[in-house]
């Protein structure tokens, strides 16, 4: 019965934290939100009608008023994919029609933490006697991402809604 009951708490809370943890807030032009200690807003600009559709420019920001947000990789690539697992937030603009290659959402990804590493290489040309080969080649890897205290995201984007409509943005803070 002690470990059924531990099952059913277990189950209860693991639901209750995801269901807090990643949902969507909506936002209004011009209004900021802080989310997770991230600010977060967008300003639109009507730029054009056409075709029944108009076109306005978006322009999302992202701001971090919480704590330095370090990510370290178990793995050092050498090039950052920007997966939206590695996302800090995502954009979705939900009345967007997507035509003539406007935005219908966007992610923000931190900034990749790179360092350098010595090596030995088998191939290369050769060294002097009295130099140590680990500190004659170098190379760049990450470590890791990081999205420090303070520091501003800003991404521009073109959107097209229906003509008349104004666009309609709503976040989601990893």
């Amino acid at each position: 019965m002690k470990k059924f009951k531990r099952i059913l708490l277990f189950a209860f809370s693991l639901i209750v934290f995801t269901s807090y943890s990643q949902e969507f807030v909506d936002l209004q032009s011009g209004d900021d939100v802080v989310i997770n200690g991230l600010l977060v807003g967008f300003n639109v600009v009507k730029k054009e009608t056409k075709k029944g559709a108009d076109l306005y420019k978006l322009t999302a920001t992202i701001t971090n008023r919480g704590g330095d947000y370090i990510r370290i990789f178990d793995v050092s690539p050498e090039l950052f994919v920007e997966k939206p697992e590695n996302a800090l937030a995502y954009f979705q603009f939900t009345n967007a029609t997507g035509k003539a290659m406007s935005a219908t959402n966007a992610h923000f990804y931190p900034k990749p933490k790179y360092i350098r590493v010595p090596y030995k290489c088998k191939k290369c040309p050769p060294i002097k006697k009295d130099e140590d080969p680990y500190d004659h080649y170098t190379k760049s890897v990450i470590i890791g991402t990081e999205f420090v205290s303070g520091s501003t995201m800003s991404k521009v984007y073109n959107i097209r809604v229906a003509e008349g409509e104004i666009p309609q943005v709503r976040v989601m803070v990893y």
